[in-house]
């Protein structure tokens, strides 16, 4: 297996694990605005909840796969836990199938149009697939600090969930 698609593996894994442990807790937990210090735009508000964490990693895989594939992207406002699990599936498959057919042409660094944005702009696959990977390495350690302090502990290190052979 190549670095990039264990990274992507691992990814996927991960925020499928976040949103099955968050099921431990209950609407108003997941409901509650988390302070995030120091402020950042990771998140589509400055205060996010644990519910739009998880929502935000699965937006971010629904959006990069439509703006790579070229198709037109409509975002989902269904985020109980058992529909971001089934966007997720979904996404993340698509997601991982895209960066693997990238991979396999050495497609890197072509560029291509990225209709999603307003105005379109123009990025690499390499630079779009390392902005998924990085940011959402950012926001899963945020969700799972969040988690942590509600007393759901969840290990987010890809050396962890490789020993688990997960």
């Amino acid at each position: 297996m190549d670095l990039t698609t264990r990274l992507i593996e691992h990814d996927n894994w991960l925020a499928e694990r976040l949103i099955d442990v968050a099921g431990a807790l209950d609407d108003s937990a997941l409901d509650e605005p988390v302070a995030v210090n120091p402020p950042t735009d990771s998140f589509a508000e400055d205060s996010p909840t644990i519910r739009s964490m998880l929502n935000r990693l699965v937006f971010t895989k629904e959006m990069w796969s439509a703006a790579i594939s070229g198709r037109e992207f409509v975002e989902s406002d269904e985020t109980s836990l058992a529909a971001l699990r089934k966007r997720l599936a979904q996404a993340g498959a698509e997601f991982a199938s895209l960066v693997e057919d990238i991979a396999r042409r050495n497609a890197w660094d072509t560029a291509f149009v990225d209709a999603t944005c307003d105005p379109p702009q123009s990025f690499t696959f390499g630079g779009a697939v390392a902005h998924v990977l990085t940011r959402d390495a950012y926001r899963w350690q945020v969700a799972a600090a969040a988690l942590r302090a509600r007393g759901i502990n969840v290990v987010a290190d890809p050396i962890a969930w490789e020993r688990k052979g997960d």
